[in-house]
């Protein structure tokens, strides 16, 4: 081995040797530190509110939060109730009864529906009413039936809120208390329990955030039992030995433990974000493992002795591109904490502690044990299979026609292209569960009938000491109030301009409803409404601001900051210069952090490969190998992005994790290449000769752990929440993806790299 070569493996070397020559002590100090690791397991809290992604670092989570000081909570749960017929008077008891009852319970603000909300009606003698359109002091069914259709007929709050277009299905909204958000599961089942029985059906946020955490914990439980067990399974059909099983799963399973340890002793919650780092740092751990495993039955295998090595050799030749690897799945994950959000920060943070920690393990306790292990011997009979005729089998066409192989990823890469420029950054929290899931289902059957179940602001302010009832002020509310109702991702939008119109109009009888004239007139009218409770969520007391209330029927990030986008371009053509514009709103924020997440992510994938060629080209002091050794990995991430293009499929907080941590992962199998290569090399064997020996030694381990790694993401795939599945599926494809850039791509610009030396 070169001297270059010695001294990059100075450290892992000494790891290695240090677990083989004191395997008792090295034992003893991780049991040891496993001991004073298991307080911090106890004290580990699970935290799975979809809150924690928000972005509470952004400016506009002070105006979020001003907002409700201002004008309240904004979370509501839309109560549904459907019937056959148009105000079915068995459906206007159902509303009245569940109303009252809905009131009783702990953490509503207030009920609103065609029982509760007032309309603002003035009658034949001119008189102003302020009821709600559902009397229960009328008796007769069919007069309340009517008297409903004639009050609702000229209201501009009720439609699409309360009522949907038919008559059909009515409405209860239930606006909850701010700060309430620890009680909401148990409000849901009072409300479920409430509702169902009448066949009622429900959402809102807080059945998304309800469900979210539900689901999340659920996978928790499920998803790190199940990958391990696959992988003890993958270890016995290749080894048919206890042994290798217990040390394959020993590193992944402690470093999921330090890990966890970790967050309980730093306070940090295993949440929706952190869910997947157990699965991952165990199915890491594993495939670590396989190249001290199989290097240890090379060593030990009595049938081939021209291949046998002593085990301190064949452990040496792994353990500095099993640190590298570590390494730089290391930087990968630190990618992540470009992120502001700091659930997504702590994913990326632990995430590379884990890997880290898995990685000494692999390289200190893994020797100890196959030190005290001599059952583990001989390589699985695949293997030979592997090297025999499979690495013959792939390097034969490469080296006679590298060019070939490069022209065709080329011919790959353009193909992938257009796909490129139709990539998306789109994230739909209420798609997060599939069709067919009950709260999904019910989402959209109250967005379609009535409006979307998403709040969200746009709040106006008057410079100091103007009121936003001057008439130029009131009429560009009003406009833009109507200009939002108008955008196909708007099911409602309400401004305090809509009560006013309706008393103005009915005082003028005129059915127009125009806006009145000054602000004394305007003052007038709302001390007639000051009974209206819901004018608090519309109008601050002191007439400095107003808010324009919106009930998205789009979810999706890129639409509701459009819709943002689309308020201030209007504004800043028609609104008064002076006077401000902010949008705001709970799923504003979710989209906001949403995006923030996915271009974070963008921005962290830069910096992670950047780093990872740091890190490659001090090890290799070579320029060219560092690159040659970032193609096959960059390749795949341009054509798994190139898909979600083609086949439209948005990045969201979800697959924008792919890039950082596959990219981290998957360099795995190109380290044990290039440096294998780079070793021979540097010995004085020919580049064609270097690539023979490097794969007949490290094909059979590569290949096993890109098996072990995508089946072990393969079962995120299950996963209900897309979020979760789309990581699970792509970042298993992106493994595959790299397994055959490294057994094709690699090869051919390796030779290509040495034209004249592959004889």
């Amino acid at each position: 081995m070169a001297k270059n070569t010695a001294r990059r493996s100075r450290i892992p070397l000494a790891l290695t040797a240090l677990g083989l020559r004191r395997p008792g002590a090295t034992i003893a100090v991780w049991a040891l530190l496993t001991l004073l690791a298991l307080p911090g397991l106890l004290q580990l809290e699970v935290d799975t509110s979809t809150d924690s992604v928000l972005d509470r670092h952004h400016p506009a989570w002070q105006v979020y939060q001003q907002s409700q000081e201002d004008f309240g909570g904004d979370e509501i749960i839309v109560v549904a109730l459907e019937a056959e017929q148009p105000f079915d008077p068995e459906l206007l008891n159902e509303v009245s009864r569940l109303g009252e009852r809905f009131e009783d319970l702990e953490g509503i603000r207030r009920v609103d529906s065609i029982g509760t909300v007032p309309v603002v009606f003035v009658n034949t003698q001119g008189d102003l009413e302020l009821e709600p359109a559902l009397e229960d002091s009328i008796e007769n069914p069919e007069e309340r039936s009517h008297r409903v259709r004639e009050r609702l007929a000229t209201d501009r709050i009720a439609p699409r809120s309360l009522v949907a277009g038919d008559g059909r299905i009515l409405a209860i909204n239930l606006v909850l208390e701010r700060g309430a958000e620890s009680r909401h599961a148990e409000l849901l089942a009072e409300v479920h329990e409430l509702v169902d029985p009448v066949g009622g059906i429900l959402s809102g946020v807080p059945v998304f955030r309800v469900a979210a955490n539900d689901r999340t914990r659920t996978e928790i439980v499920y998803f790190a039992p199940i990958t391990g067990l696959l992988i003890a399974l993958f270890l016995f059909v290749l080894f048919r030995s206890a042994v290798a099983i217990v040390l394959g799963l020993m590193p992944g399973t402690l470093g999921s433990l330090f890990l966890l340890a970790a967050m309980g002793y730093l306070g940090a919650p295993l949440g929706i974000t952190t869910m997947v780092l157990p699965s991952i740092i165990l199915a890491l751990g594993c495939a670590y493992s396989m190249h001290f495993l199989v290097a240890a039955g090379a060593a030990g295998d009595d049938d081939n002795p021209a291949a046998s090595a002593p085990l301190a050799d064949a452990l040496a030749r792994v353990s500095l591109p099993v640190a590298l690897s570590g390494l730089t799945t290391a930087l990968g994950l630190l990618a992540i904490t470009f992120v502001r959000i700091e659930a997504v920060r702590m994913t990326g943070g632990f995430g590379a502690l884990g890997v880290l920690i898995v990685t000494a393990l692999c390289l200190t306790l893994l020797p100890a044990g196959l030190a005290l292990s001599p059952g583990l011997r001989g390589q699985p009979r695949g293997f030979l299979w592997v090297q025999t005729r499979l690495a013959p089998a792939l390097l034969g066409p490469i080296g006679r026609r590298p060019g070939a192989v490069l022209a065709l990823w080329a011919g790959i890469l353009l193909l992938a292209m257009p796909g490129i420029a139709r990539v998306d950054v789109e994230t739909d929290a209420t798609r997060w569960l599939p069709t067919g899931n009950p709260v999904r289902d019910a989402y959209e059957e109250i967005r379609q009938n009535l409006s979307g179940i998403s709040p969200m602001n746009i709040i106006v302010t008057a410079p100091v000491g103007q009121s936003v009832l001057e008439p130029q002020t009131l009429s560009a509310v009003d406009g833009l109030t109507r200009h939002l109702e108008s955008l196909p991702e708007v099911g409602k939008a309400l401004s305090v301009a809509d009560p006013l119109r309706q008393i103005h109009g009915g005082f003028q009888g005129d059915p127009s409803q125009p806006l009145p004239g000054s602000i004394a007139l305007a003052e007038q009218y709302l001390l007639l409404l000051e009974s209206l409770e819901q004018l608090d969520d519309l109008l601050l007391f002191d007439r400095s601001a107003t808010n324009i209330m919106i009930r998205a029927d789009n979810n999706g990030s890129a639409h509701l900051t459009g819709i943002r986008d689309s308020a201030e371009t209007w504004w800043a053509r028609h609104g008064p210069e002076d006077h401000r514009l902010a949008t705001t709103g709970i799923m504003y924020e979710f989209a906001r952090a949403e995006d923030e997440i996915a271009y974070g992510q963008l921005r962290g994938l830069v910096v992670a490969l950047l780093a990872i060629s740091a890190v490659l080209l001090l090890i290799f002091r070579s320029p060219r190998l560092a690159l040659l050794a970032l193609i096959p990995n960059a390749i795949p991430l341009w054509l798994i992005f190139g898909a979600l293009g083609l086949f439209r499929i948005p990045l969201d907080a979800g697959t924008a994790l792919i890039g950082c941590l596959a990219l981290g992962v998957a360099v795995d199998d190109t380290i044990h290449v290039v440096n294998g290569f780079h070793t021979r090399t540097e010995s004085g064997a020919s580049a064609r000769r270097a690539l023979d020996e490097t794969f007949k030694e490290v094909l059979p381990a590569i290949a096993s752990t890109t098996a072990m790694i995508a089946g072990a993401f393969l079962v995120l795939g299950f996963s209900e929440f897309s979020i979760t599945r789309n990581l699970g599926l792509l970042t298993s494809g992106i493994m595959i993806l790299c397994f055959l850039a490294d057994t094709s791509l690699l090869p051919a610009l390796l030779v290509r790299r040495s034209p004249g030396s592959d004889t």
